[in-house]
């Protein structure tokens, strides 16, 4: 059972079964096709195929934005339990990582960080007002607590 199922991994295909998310496109679509100033929200995790900073930040010139970031604890640390495999939700790729090396778990910490600060700082170049909801937290307290901050900020 152990070899054919080494086997049936070892076969498995890599090829992409989707595409990455397009997030431009979709903010492309939402510049051309909503006409009256409104008020958007983008509930995404962000992450996405490059090129979506430009149209956000012209979606934000015409409306108001609101991006409502979804995260997941688990996405910020791997667990420590020896070689894996992980797969990409999106493209269906996967590879073997072992999470008990030191070296890897730096590396996946770093990128980690770096892609949060280059969100953080894209959100706020376009100036767009931005929210962190993890899905290990209480959904409504989550926007509870959101639209009390957002009447805070508001006023001032």
């Amino acid at each position: 059972q152990v070899l054919r199922l080494t086997r049936e991994l070892l076969n498995q295909s890599t090829q992409p079964t989707q595409t990455p998310t397009q997030l431009g496109d979709l903010l492309y679509a939402g510049l051309n096709s909503i006409k009256r100033r409104s008020l958007i929200f983008i509930v995404s995790d962000f992450i996405s195929e490059p090129g979506w900073e430009r149209p956000l930040h012209l979606l934000n010139q015409r409306h108001e934005i609101v991006a409502v970031r979804l995260w997941d604890p688990a996405e910020q640390e791997i667990p420590d339990v020896g070689v894996m495999v992980v797969e990409d939700a999106e493209t269906g790729e996967q590879i073997y990582v072992d999470t008990s090396h030191p070296e890897f778990r730096q590396n996946y910490e770093a990128l980690v960080q770096q892609r949060e600060a280059a969100l953080n700082q894209t959100l706020k170049r376009a100036s767009v007002d931005s929210y962190n909801i993890s899905t290990a937290a209480n959904l409504l307290n989550s926007v509870l607590q959101m639209i009390a901050l957002r009447k805070k900020r508001r006023r001032l």
